[in-house]
């Protein structure tokens, strides 16, 4: 071969390798079917192209197979630690530490793919478990095209690939996944021309043509209407967001079981269709149908399942909840007949008192009001024998005894001081448990205070987030407003949990029909010998609340009653855009073409090693250049004195100290943070003086009336608080490379 010729060649087994990443890549876009958001895109790219650089590297240098792709499995547990584990050693390196640290995270990865409803947000543990997976599909890829030479074999490992999200999701992926996986395994067996007709070292236009000919745009299209075809398969028999078999078959406590219940009902309202989950007979009145309900607060996760018990067989007559002695009401017999739906759960009305159709092993826990199985088994029809009670307003002025529920139910643990006050503020002219209870879903619902139903939270402002929802956003789902009045009845000394179910429906003739809209979340109250009563403080205004006619009376006095038994529903169903806010969020287009390293001249390892560490430079500057341009443009804005400039101020003073490592708590206030922030990391006068000038500025904004203009010392004030950070505690390397305001590697307060 001329010298001419040589430096026209490109290594053919770097050109394998590359359409293998890329192939890989391609088909992990199906991934944007079950992933709301494309946080997960950076850390899949980076990790996949790790593993095959490492690869490439490795054959380079003429080792043995075994030791090639052991060598690949290491790169993969260094980019999943650098990327995910905080306690690694020299920041990057897999100890006994950060392996415990990726293990917790996998493990909570597990628990949301068995509860979550697709898409789910992209949280930092499904991060990991799909840069893991996609990196041992990378090796694999990567044997079979470059050592083995044989890509047409790839096509079942990548469809693997496709075939996951496709079973979790109940709606077919997007179009254009199966258009890039096509595109990607065309390109795939293009590069299989090596063992056909290419030298080890082939003339670069000769690998251009072959790679990008008619030959090439033909299979591409042929794999595409192939991929399209089996993706429609696949997604035709997925399981609503839960993988096959992912109840186990036996469990104590609430192991494996709705540990999540909000991604869920998130992922319910989110859907860009509607999907009918259940048809009721015989329910002549506006009822929730329960679910589930949360009893434990953690001011960090949220309202999580606790103590669930392995209750009494559902089959036979079943008691009265715990704490109730009183079952006058109305009674019902309804049947209801499970559409999309299958669930551990098996939502019921009111009060149960028997239950039967549904199959054999299911248990009545009469503490939390849950019927739930112990086995994987399909939905069937079965019939409810119920009581719904109707006490007065007066009766439940009037409730006393003892608290006969569990002390969990009183819990106030980790609720912020200001919400305490919140709530015996807005309580003290109310003098029973009844009026204090009304007051506080009052508060709710009465437009003047600002509420709004919204799918999409409001910014968060770096405090927790009760506190951000209470005082600052105002703007949530029924989530936030379950929560937080359940926080609330706790902090004036009420027992309270959060149901999550759905609300009654429409009608369809003599039919109620409930969907995937219908999922809501609402508030139980005890009260003694009337047991859990319903208050609902979601501020929906399309009539899909079924309030009860001791709640609706107090909150609507001089309002119509609420529907009698039997007064007819609409015979519409309703549609999305009746909803307020339940417009699916947009999601990024996480779609297009991954980036393969730079052709490299034959005979020159030195150009190969340059070009791998040009591509892995720029990938690891990524995170670096968002968290400079964030920068800029809040300084940009704070400079102009733009609204919400201390806001912004505020924002990037946390993110400079979440660089750092350090992650204020989320109950405390800004006052608080600061002070221990100022304490933690040594700031001297000049830094403590401004920091305690930027969070007088930041109440000011907070809670001062609106329109008042920012302090104009704000941008000195935030610059000698930089100033001195940076001078008491400089960066390292690793956090100036993977800033955690960025990357957010460990799991967002929620």
């Amino acid at each position: 071969m001329t010298a001419n010729r040589m430096t026209r060649a490109i290594d053919t087994s770097l050109v394998a390798a590359a359409a293998g990443a890329f192939s890989v890549l391609c088909a992990a876009t199906a991934f944007s079917g079950v992933l709301a958001d494309s946080r997960w895109l950076f850390p899949a790219v980076f990790t996949v192209l790790a593993v095959v650089a490492v690869g490439a590297v490795a054959r380079r240098v003429r080792w043995p197979l075994a030791l090639t792709v052991f060598a690949e499995l290491m790169g993969l547990l260094v980019v999943l630690t650098a990327l995910f584990a905080d306690r690694a050693v020299l920041g990057v390196l897999p100890g006994p530490a950060a392996i415990g640290e990726l293990g917790d995270l996998l493990s909570r990865a597990g628990e949301l793919v068995r509860t979550g409803v697709p898409p789910v947000p992209a949280e930092p543990a499904l991060q990991t478990l799909v840069c893991l997976g996609l990196g041992v599909v990378a090796v694999v890829v990567d044997v079979i095209v470059v050592t083995f030479r044989s890509p047409a074999v790839t096509g079942l490992v990548l469809l693997c690939v496709f075939a996951i999200p496709a079973s979790l999701a109940d709606d077919m992926l997007p179009w254009w996944t199966f258009v890039a996986g096509a595109l990607g395994y065309a390109l795939l067996l293009a590069s299989g021309g090596q063992h056909r007709k290419w030298r080890r070292h082939e003339d670069r236009s000769q690998v251009a043509h072959t790679l990008f000919g008619r030959t090439t745009a033909a299979v591409a299209g042929t794999a595409g209407v192939i991929a399209l075809l089996t993706g429609a398969a696949f997604t035709g028999v997925g399981t609503e967001g839960r993988l096959p078999g992912a109840v186990p078959e036996q469990f104590g406590g609430t192991d494996g079981i709705g540990l999540q219940p909000f991604t869920s009902l998130r992922g319910q309202l989110n859907r860009d269709r509607v999907v009918e989950l259940f048809r009721i007979r015989g329910m002549r009145q506006d009822s929730y149908l329960r679910a589930m309900t949360l009893r434990k607060f953690d001011p960090q996760r949220g309202w999580e399942l606790e103590g669930l018990t392995q209750g009494v067989d559902a089959g036979v007559n079943l008691p009265l909840p715990e704490g109730t002695t009183i079952n006058r009401g109305t009674p019902e017999r309804v049947e209801i007949q499970p559409i999309g739906y299958r669930d551990p759960w098996l939502p019921v009305f009111g009060m149960p008192v028997a239950v039967s159709g549904m199959g054999p092993n299911w248990r009545y826990d009469p503490a939390a009001g849950i019927v739930f199985t112990q086995t994987n088994q399909e939905s069937r029809p079965y019939v409810q024998r119920a009581i719904l009670s109707d006490p007065t307003p007066d009766e439940l002025r009037n409730a006393s005894g003892p608290m006969a529920v569990a002390p969990a139910y009183l819990n106030t643990a980790g609720i912020p001081p200001q919400v305490a006050d919140l709530a015996r503020q807005l309580t003290a002219n109310s003098p029973t448990e009844f009026d204090k209870a009304v007051a506080l879903n009052r508060y709710f619902t009465d437009p003047a205070n600002g509420f709004r139903y919204d799918l999409r939270t409001a910014p968060s402002t770096g405090g927790d987030a009760l506190s951000d929802f209470l005082f600052r956003g105002k703007r949530g789902f029924c989530e936030q407003y379950a929560s937080s009045m359940a926080v609330l009845l706790r902090a004036v000394g009420i027992p309270s949990r959060v149901a999550i179910g759905f609300t009654s429906g429409y009608r369809d003739g003599d039919e109620r029909v409930i969907t995937t809209e219908d999922a809501h979340a609402w508030v139980e109250a005890y009260f003694p010998g009337w047991g859990w009563q319903t208050f609902d403080p979601t501020p929906l205004d399309d009539g899909r609340t079924s309030l009860p006619q001791f709640l609706n009376s107090e909150l609507h006095p001089v309002q119509p009653q609420a529907p009698l038994p039997g007064q007819a529903l609409p015979s519409t169903p309703p549609t999305a855009s009746s909803v307020p806010g339940a417009e699916r969020p947009d999601g990024a287009d996480i779609g297009g073409t991954a980036r393969t390293p730079r052709e490299a001249e034959a005979g020159s390892p030195w150009q190969i090693t340059i070009s791998v560490l040009v591509l892995a430079f720029a990938l690891l500057a990524t995170p670096a250049v968002v968290r400079e341009v964030r920068r800029r443009r809040r300084l940009h804005a704070i400079a102009e004195g733009t609204e919400g400039a201390a806001g912004l101020a505020w924002q990037e003073v946390l993110d400079e100290f979440r660089d750092r490592g350090t992650r204020p708590a989320a109950a405390d206030t800004a006052r608080r943070v600061a002070t221990g922030l100022i304490d933690q990391h040594g700031l001297d006068e000049s830094g403590a003086i401004a920091m305690r000038a930027l969070v007088v500025a930041v109440e000011r904004e907070w809670y001062a009336p609106p329109g008042q203009k920012p302090d104009a010392t704000l941008p000195e004030s935030l610059r000698s608080v930089l100033d001195s950070l940076r001078r008491a505690a400089p960066l390292d390397w690793r956090s100036r490379l993977f800033p955690r305001s960025v990357l957010q590697l460990r799991q967002a307060n929620l």
